[in-house]
């Protein structure tokens, strides 16, 4: 039963206007996951994981790693204004944004003020000794350098951009300097930064990539009506999929902001598919007016609609194995690309079908009434002319060509043991970024600044007295601080007194009068935040630090002080003083992101292939075709991430969500491909029949959405977060290669002998239509 015209029309209003109605909930839903636009790197590892619960609970009991550190050229430790900068930030006074400095502002320290404090009473120490205890901390190599270093509340990291801003704003105003000449690093500045690429993203490049892709559409419909309508559906997308995470109650970072111009690239390439089984109908028929342009219409619907559907499951597969990954940012943009695009594909196929009906082609219409054969530009029919030659190549050396690209499956698979990870953070920002230069600046004077604390707790029962227990945690730290690679260690051990090096009854009295000092002033220690009392339970806090820009290996440098440590804590143990460590920070964090992001590639990956082979299983019902034609589709996956392991290029959380994506993505043209292959079949054609006529049918709509997805994504090679960055080239690079893989390695398979004479699912068809074998020419 054929569908009428008033029924396609009428589906085509009834939806515009529904997207009208529903419009203005999407912008209002878009505009506030715009300016709720927030990332945290170091709280992408799960709740649940032991590293994400060492620094919560290290959050809880000390304070958290939301610090900013702050220097300028001539910041010495005799600047006054660094002693000046540091009592304007504990002022008491309201900023600009309504917030004052306590709601922002935790507590600031300084090296010119530490330094105060060491050597005023009751310590008293040496200038000397002062410096050498903040080296590599508050104080630089050369003993001379500062920083100040600003520890966010939670309601200050909430509002990090206006506290950052202000921070600048109290510098500006005490040292008389512009404010490019501030030096400022931490995890909240990375943040802001990151936050900023994100909506420069937003506002430029998805901007960008969806003019491109609308461009390219056209290009390759030559309809502006048609192409129109295809942008309605995937404006539509790219609104529904930003309202989502507003409406979901998420927030926006650099990881989401990709989704929607994803949405918007595929539901393009979707159109341009279903506009091909129109044009091929069109022209298989010879369809001269419009009424037979309406027939073209419903029979090339009906035979495009299911493919099509069919593609955007897999590649809705694709993105929803993602959800399996650990790292929040990752699932979540699994979730809302893959019920994204699955709506968005259900209002293109209402809106499309109206579309061709209300604006048939009069172009090719009147084509046909002439008796011309192509309706393409020559650039086109020179793309039709390269299609056919193809089959007939691969006729002669097909075995040549699928043994070939089976031998590059076997050598870039080798490539994946070498494969690794990193999200440090030059991994994050590009070569010349002003958070780069800043980290640079920085670690050249004072030192490495990423993080390590090792938390010492004590047992309840523990005899020891407080002097003594200083003096484990100074024993601790010197072993930390021997280890190659850390420095600027730090712990209440830096404030408290030196060893007594007298002996006999002098050295009994005085360690005795010092402990009860100490124990006067255990709530200073507790204050200082290198001491946590946990009902009875004390924490004892050492800080040291490795390098930010340097290539270190987390991993490797985390096993070191671990395996260090050991010895010691089963020393003390054997003393009758039992110890237990946990090593936390953002050091420790990174190391579990990396992890995280090697494991999620192999798992969002496997669970993407098995669910879109069971599909094409039960398409092609048959287990040993829909194995063999998942093989097209994992070779751009296997090259790529194989080639990067050789060369040594490593993954991030950009590239790791690429796999499951481009093998959705990658299925689509299989799925299309396969789709004339068997319609072919069904007709008792030949496998090379076969081949051949699916390259003419869907050949060019093949390259024509790879080259729309990929450079429809590939401006946003431009973002200055490297992730966003490598999503876009790892995605042209995969597209590109799947493209190779469905027109090189599946036609070249299919026409094997051990697979000519496996039994292929025949197309489906609606009732009563008819099943031609369209040899028309492109020429």
């Amino acid at each position: 039963m054929t569908v009428s015209k008033p029924h396609y029309i009428r589906r085509y209003l009834i939806t515009v206007v529904l997207l009208v109605l529903i419009t203005p909930f999407l912008i209002y839903g878009a505009h506030k996951s715009v300016e709720s636009m927030s990332i945290a790197p170091e709280k992408w590892a799960p709740d649940f994981m032991q590293s994400r619960q060492n620094y919560d609970q290290f959050s809880k009991d000390f304070e958290s790693n939301d610090l900013i550190l702050i220097s300028w050229p001539g910041c010495t430790v005799d600047d006054p204004r660094l002693i000046e900068f540091e009592k304007q930030i504990n002022a008491a006074r309201a900023t600009d944004f309504g917030e004052t400095h306590e709601t922002l502002f935790d507590r600031i320290v300084s090296g010119a003020g530490t330094l105060n404090s060491l050597t005023a009473p009751p310590l008293k120490l040496p200038r000397e000794e002062a410096l050498e205890r903040l080296q590599g901390v508050l104080v630089g190599k050369n003993l001379e350098d500062s920083c100040a270093v600003i520890i966010l509340t939670y309601r200050g990291n909430e509002l990090r951009t206006q506290s950052i801003n202000h921070v600048l704003d109290v510098a500006e105003e005490v040292c008389q300097l512009p404010r490019e000449e501030f030096h400022i690093t931490g995890p909240p500045v990375d943040g802001v930064a990151i936050d900023q690429a994100s909506i420069h993203s937003v506002n430029l490049f998805g901007a960008l990539s969806a003019v491109l892709a609308t461009v390219l559409c056209w290009f390759c419909i030559r309809s502006w009506m048609l192409t129109g309508t295809i942008l309605l559906a995937g404006l539509f997308g790219q609104g529904l999929v930003l309202a989502m995470v507003y409406y979901m109650g998420y927030s926006l970072d650099a990881v989401l902001i990709i989704t929607p111009s994803l949405v918007f690239v595929l539901t393009i390439s979707a159109g341009v598919h279903l506009v091909n089984y129109y044009y091929d109908e069109l022209f298989s028929t010879n369809a001269k007016s419009k009424a037979e342009a309406e027939a073209a219409v419903r029979n090339g619907f009906a035979k495009g609609w299911y493919p099509c559907l069919l593609a955007a499951v897999t590649t809705a597969v694709g993105l929803g194995s993602l959800m399996v990954s650990q790292i929040s940012p990752i699932a979540l943009f699994g979730l809302i690309a893959s019920v994204g695009l699955l709506i968005t594909l259900g209002v293109l196929l209402l809106l499309l079908p109206g579309a061709m009906q209300l604006w048939p082609p009069q172009q090719i219409l009147k084509m046909n009434r002439e008796g011309q054969t192509s309706h393409t530009p020559r650039y086109f029919t020179r793309i039709s002319a390269w299609l056919e030659n193809i089959p007939r190549l691969l006729e002669q050396y097909s075995a040549p060509v699928f043994l070939s690209l089976v031998l590059l499956m076997a050598v870039s698979a080798y490539g994946l043991l070498s494969i690794r990870s990193s999200v440090d953070v030059p991994s994050l920002f590009p070569p010349g970024s002003q958070v780069l230069s800043d980290y640079q600046f920085n670690e050249d004077r004072m030192g490495p600044l990423i993080p390590v604390e090792v938390i010492i707790e004590f047992d309840k029962d523990c005899k020891k007295t407080f002097l003594q227990r200083l003096r484990i945690i100074d024993e601790i730290e010197q072993t930390i601080d021997n280890i190659d690679g850390y420095t600027g260690t730090m712990s209440a051990a830096t404030f408290g007194p030196n060893p007594v090096e007298h002996k006999g009854f002098e050295s009994i009295f005085r360690k005795v009068v010092t402990n009860k000092k100490l124990q006067e002033n255990r709530d200073a220690v507790i204050s200082s935040v290198y001491l946590s009392d946990n009902g009875g339970r004390e924490s004892w806090r050492i800080s040291a630090r490795v390098p930010a820009l340097g290539k270190v290996d987390y991993g490797a440098a985390l096993a070191t002080l671990k395996s260090t440590l050991q010895p010691a804590l089963q020393e003390y143990e054997a003393q009758g003083v039992h110890l237990t460590a946990y090593y936390t920070g953002i050091m420790p964090l990174i190391h579990t992101v990396q992890q995280l992001i090697l494991q999620d590639l192999t798992w969002s990956f496997l669970t993407a292939f098995i669910l879109v082979a069971l599909m094409i299983i039960i398409v092609q019902r048959s287990i040993v075709t829909g194995l063999l034609s998942m093989l097209p589709n994992i070779f751009p996956i296997v090259v790529v991430f194989g080639i990067m392991g050789w060369l040594d290029i490593p993954l991030d959380i950009g590239a790791v969500m690429t796999a499951s994506v481009a093998l959705g993505i990658a299925i689509d043209d299989t799925l299309h491909f396969l789709s004339w292959f068997r319609r072919e079949k069904g007709l008792n054609q030949s496998s090379e029949q076969a081949v051949r006529s699916a390259m003419k049918h869907c050949g060019r709509a093949m390259i024509h959405t790879t080259f729309i997805c990929g450079l429809g994504l590939l401006v946003f090679a431009f973002s200055d977060f490297i992730p966003t960055q490598r999503f876009a080239w790892m995605m042209l690079a995969l597209l590109t290669t799947a493209l190779i893989g469905d027109l090189l390695f599946l036609p070249a398979m299919l026409v094997q002998p051990f697979v000519k004479h496996l039994q292929f699912a025949r197309e489906r068809f609606p009732k009563g239509m008819e099943i031609r074998a369209t040899t028309y020419s492109t020429e």
